[in-house]
């Protein structure tokens, strides 16, 4: 069974009966407060967009953190949680170059949140959620029943 999980810049633009929604910590975008007042009861998922910044998802593509950055998130900042525990989110193009940093410094690999803007709600083997679509104003992904460090 999965879920979906809604995400946006403007929190008013997702659907008010979402049950589950991520939203950035820090950033010129953060909303996870805005997030926490609209959706009291759903699932909240909290991103990052800095290595350097405590949260539930690290974001790694363009403007937000990189690959290295996402393995000292993993070894330093969020060092005393398991990367079990830990989700990374990138693109699926990048996904390769993510998991070789790890890899590269012998660290367990985190969970992983992939975009793949495909409109399909299945998520990758590997992955623990997808964010398949993009409408006017908000994400939607399809998420894995159970994720760690956020269930």
């Amino acid at each position: 069974m999965t879920r979906t999980m809604y995400d946006a810049v403007t929190p008013s633009k997702i659907p008010r009966d979402a049950k589950m929604v991520a939203g950035y910590v820090d950033g010129q975008f953060a909303n996870l407060g805005e997030m926490a007042t609209r959706f009291p009861h759903a699932t909240r998922v909290s991103i990052a967009i800095s290595h350097k910044t405590k949260a539930q998802v690290l974001d790694v593509e363009d403007g937000a953190a990189d690959p290295e950055g996402a393995v000292q998130w993993c070894t330093q900042t969020m060092a005393t949680t398991s990367n079990k525990n830990l989700t990374v989110y990138c693109n699926a193009s990048t996904l390769p170059e993510v998991r070789a940093a790890f890899h590269k410094h012998g660290v367990t690999e985190p969970n992983y949140w992939v975009a793949q803007f495909d409109g399909v709600p299945s998520i990758p083997d590997g992955a623990i959620a997808k964010q398949y679509e993009n409408t006017s104003g908000f994400d939607k992904s399809v998420v894995a029943d159970h994720w760690p460090g956020v269930d």
